[in-house]
């Protein structure tokens, strides 16, 4: 059997959204088409345990929205007034035992910054330094989801159709993964601005932390 997380972008007693595992066959077989079957094998699935709901799929298997919002193709603008994806610029900002961060890398190709040796040579991941911010692991997947939330203010073009989805979903991530998915950045990005949140969680460092961690009754 395949697992895959699912996200609904709802306040509850959970925090700002819901996580959810989803069970389904395994398809196996050339990777785009197996791919292609996994994904609407999966919809099928999670449509039926949620009862409808419109889905967002965040992968390169997604619709142009979905698409938009993969880790490569999402863009963040630095301090230096250029726009880099939040994948390198997430790369680039982590901080190791030995060495770290490595800015240069947010202005390499993603070959480049997957296969980069000190990734593997400077000792455990201690945590990220960004914008002159030092940010912990804990919760594990903080720091992603702050770069996600920035970059998606950025793109009003993409609020409207994000505002719609009512489950966000990757058919690419990968349950071993401890820190990167995009569909649960997503997720809190949509749940912080439909409770009015978007301008004050951003607001400062202090404020980002306590807003992200609140939970509803």
């Amino acid at each position: 059997m395949a697992k895959r997380l699912y996200f609904i972008p709802k306040s509850s007693y959970q925090g700002l959204i819901v996580e959810k595992t989803v069970y389904f066959p395994e398809i196996r077989g050339e990777r785009a088409h197996s791919m292609k079957k996994t994904l609407e094998t999966m919809l099928h699935v999670i449509r039926a345990k949620e009862s409808g709901g419109e889905i967002l799929e965040v992968s390169p298997y997604g619709n142009a929205v979905g698409k938009a919002c993969t880790p490569w193709l999402l863009k963040l603008k630095g301090e230096d007034g250029v726009a880099y994806s939040v994948a390198a610029l997430y790369e680039a900002a982590k901080v190791y035992e030995e060495g770290g961060p490595y800015e240069d890398l947010k202005s390499k190709r993603p070959e480049e910054i997957l296969g980069d040796q000190r990734h593997r040579q400077a000792g455990s991941l201690m945590g990220f330094h960004f914008e002159n911010e030092a940010f912990t692991t804990i919760p594990r997947h903080k720091f992603f989801d702050y770069l996600y939330i920035r970059a998606l203010k950025e793109r009003e073009d993409l609020h409207e159709a994000l505002l719609k989805a009512d489950i966000v979903t990757d058919v690419t991530y990968q349950m071993s993964s401890r820190y990167l998915s995009p569909a649960r950045s997503v997720s809190y990005f949509i749940s912080l601005y439909r409770e009015g949140l978007l301008e004050k969680v951003l607001s400062s460092s202090e404020d980002f932390d306590k807003i992200y961690t609140l939970t509803f009754p």
